[in-house]
């Protein structure tokens, strides 16, 4: 007997199990692409590209438009500054705000339309109303996720100890 996204009967139609997956191979093809051309990873890629689209950014921002905590940006923003991509600075009652360096412009400016090619390729498998559809029902499903995150009360993970 075969689920379906509607009735799932097993992990492979779990609609996150779907997106993981294809985020997963979509994603390997970025990160060869990102470490082996470029070399930065797929999160530096993620915050130099937010970074670049505003031309200096607070920190806060970064934190709320990439879903990284503190620390994963931290590290993220610290490597791309030893890589001289980025560079950030404390504004006094502004905080910390993170800006590109020439270079860091220039990777973007390269890397930019190869990761582009990607997302548009893996899109041709459907037609521009299926592409539409798409894109609201993206929308739909993480303002949905937001909102569920936001009212559900999950315990915190114990991973030290093996415990969920």
């Amino acid at each position: 007997m075969t689920g379906s996204i509607e009735d799932p009967s097993g992990i492979q139609d779990l609609l996150l199990f779907r997106l993981s997956k294809i985020v997963s191979i979509g994603g390997s093809m970025v990160t060869r692409i990102c470490e082996g051309q470029f070399g930065i990873t797929r999160r530096e890629w993620a915050v130099l590209a937010m970074v670049a689209q505003a031309d200096e950014m607070p920190w806060s921002r970064i934190v709320e438009q990439s879903e990284l905590d503190d620390a994963r940006l931290s590290r993220a923003v610290s490597s791309l500054v030893a890589k001289g991509l980025a560079s950030k600075r404390r504004i006094p009652s502004r905080g910390v705000w993170v800006s590109l360096t020439d270079a860091g412009r220039s990777v973007f400016a390269a890397l930019f339309p190869v990761t582009r090619s990607v997302n548009l390729r893996l899109l041709e498998a459907l037609d521009e109303a299926g592409r539409k559809q798409l894109d609201r029902a993206l929308d739909a499903i993480h303002h949905r996720a937001v909102a569920l995150a936001e009212q559900t009360d999950l315990p915190n993970a114990d991973r030290r100890r093996g415990k969920a």
